[in-house]
């Protein structure tokens, strides 16, 4: 035995907040109180509030209504928040109209936003502000994840370039000057090679045993500048080791140009040298023209040769060493 169930409007606003009562034709007979909330103030029919979920035109949202009955879910979007998308399902319950009942999809969050919706807007079985929730706590999740990875690949730039720079000068190390050599012999914007500067301080030494390490160290860090002023942005400048400097000159170059950078460098050491000590520099260059990525060493190795070279020719002097048999004479061509 069946009995016909009447529910009052305040029923229906508690159980379904979102519903809403209209005529076959599309009249608005009653709305829930969150319902109203999406609606504008005058709307008296379904066109007033929705556009179908297709973008139709107007007249074609009763339609989709209608279609929904047979039990198809509706999809319909806010007139005029049409970022904002609405499902729900249809029903006749026997008055002469429809009862349409509306939830949230993926546009929960906006709309709460938009809107200003709290849980009271929302029927006590709904699992929206739930979802809701879960849907922050993953965003939060994710933001702190970002984050955290932001932190890491700071941490691993911070470590690298520690690993590669001097301690006491802030210059390039050793292992430093591999990775700018490298990186050198892969030229940007078409950069046609380098110049190899080997230096070694000369009288450097004495100014250890007259005037201890700790003033050694200070001349050291004065040579870097010196060296840091002396040549561009984009030039590799690296402490190697003890009183020995590598520099990497991008571009190409001329022997006179390589001479002059190289005296301009013996200049500002001397002038940095502590009184009565007669510090200088000796300079070994080589062009990279003639050799290749994996034939760093050698490259090293020629300018050691060409530095030496200097040491015997009587200190203080730039010596720049002969192209290897495979380059062209044509890579001397230019200037910085």
């Amino acid at each position: 035995m069946s009995h016909g169930l009447t529910l009052g409007q305040d029923v229906l606003d508690r159980l379904m907040p979102m519903h809403l009562c209209v005529a076959e034709c599309g009249l608005i007979h009653s709305a829930g109180p969150t319902m109203r909330k999406l609606m504008p103030p005058d709307a008296q029919d379904v066109e007033d509030v929705f556009v179908e979920g297709r973008g139709a035109a107007s007249g074609h949202v009763i339609g989709a209504i209608r279609a929904a009955k047979g039990g198809n879910r509706l999809a319909l979007r806010l007139r005029h928040h049409r970022r904002l998308s609405l499902r729900g399902h249809v029903v006749a319950p026997g008055f002469g109209g429809l009862l349409l009942n509306f939830c949230f999809g993926v546009s929960l969050s906006e709309a709460v936003a938009v809107f200003g919706l709290t849980e009271s807007d929302f029927a006590p079985s709904e699992l929206a502000l739930e979802l809701m929730f879960l849907q922050e706590a993953n965003r939060a999740v994710q933001q702190e994840l970002a984050r955290f990875n932001r932190h890491l690949m700071l941490a691993r730039k911070d470590a690298e370039r520690e690993a590669h720079t001097d301690a006491l000068t802030g210059l390039l190390n050793r292992r430093g000057l591999q990775v700018a050599m490298q990186n050198a012999f892969e030229p940007q914007h078409g950069t046609p090679g380098f110049a190899l500067a080997h230096l070694d301080l000369d009288n450097f030494k004495q100014v250890n045993d007259r005037m201890g390490h700790a003033a050694g160290d200070r001349l050291l860090v004065e040579v870097a500048r010196v060296l840091t002023r002396t040549v561009r942005a984009r030039d590799g400048v690296a402490r190697i080791g003890g009183d020995e400097f590598v520099l990497i000159l991008d571009g190409a170059w001329t022997c006179q140009a390589l001479t002059d950078i190289g005296t301009r460098i013996i200049q500002g050491i001397e002038d940095v040298s502590p009184p009565d000590c007669n510090v200088s520099t000796s300079i070994g260059i080589v062009l990279s023209a003639g050799y290749s990525a994996d034939a760093i060493d050698r490259m090293l190795e020629d300018a050691d040769v060409a530095l030496y070279r200097s040491k015997r020719e009587g200190k203080g002097r730039v010596s720049i060493a002969p192209l290897p048999v495979a380059a062209s004479p044509s890579s001397l061509q230019g200037l910085r």
